[in-house]
């Protein structure tokens, strides 16, 4: 794990929650990956080289996400800037985005493994993502980022019963109303504008 990965838990306990919560949600899920999934999935497929591309990955973009949620935490509005924010933005998005598509192609060559075998180690790791972050943060974040009519609307994500996104919208969305607005979709996967486009200050 890099040096970068290990101070984001501190600047994640500022209080801005858009921001803050997506860095919290990535520092996490490849926390949980590093530590838990792949040392488990190299166990039992018994292949120590089979994770190391992706994990090599997470190294090359944690210093442009922190200095992303530093700039968001504590900069003034006064001194906020979208072109300085962007530009922070595109020091790492090419880095992020590679290995979130190089990820898929590894995951996809686990179908040679029996599923049953692979449970084990998705069950664990999925215990450990739980426990990221709060209802109020995480859950409106989750929905918000969600497309259901990607593909045609073939992907049933996530797997919720049909009130989930009015509980979420209603009650756990509230007490950061302000920064789900900057959501692609709503909390029942609707694209919709995004805020504040082409507005430059």
């Amino acid at each position: 794990m890099s040096p970068n990965h290990k101070t984001l838990p501190t600047y994640c306990s500022t209080p801005k929650p858009s921001t803050k919560t997506l860095v919290t949600t990535i520092h996490a899920h490849h926390e949980s990956e590093e530590n838990h999934l792949f040392p488990a999935l190299v166990k039992y497929t018994k292949n120590p080289t089979l994770m190391a591309g992706n994990l090599s990955q997470h190294a090359t973009f944690h210093t442009g996400l922190e200095t992303l949620h530093t700039y968001s935490t504590t900069t003034p509005p006064t001194s906020y800037s979208s072109t300085i924010l962007r530009s922070i933005i595109d020091s790492f998005a090419t880095e992020l985005f590679t290995h979130l598509n190089d990820e898929i192609a590894t995951l996809l060559a686990l179908q040679q493994y029996e599923s049953e075998g692979l449970k084990g180690p998705w069950s664990e790791n999925q215990k450990h993502a739980n426990d990221t972050g709060t209802f109020d943060e995480m859950l409106p974040l989750a929905l918000g980022c969600v497309d259901k009519g990607f593909e045609g609307g073939i992907h049933k994500f996530p797997p919720v019963p049909w009130f989930v996104p009015y509980v979420v919208n209603y009650w756990f969305a509230r007490k950061h109303r302000g920064a789900w607005r900057f959501n692609p979709c709503d909390a029942w996967g609707n694209p919709r504008e995004l805020a504040f486009r082409g507005e430059e200050t």
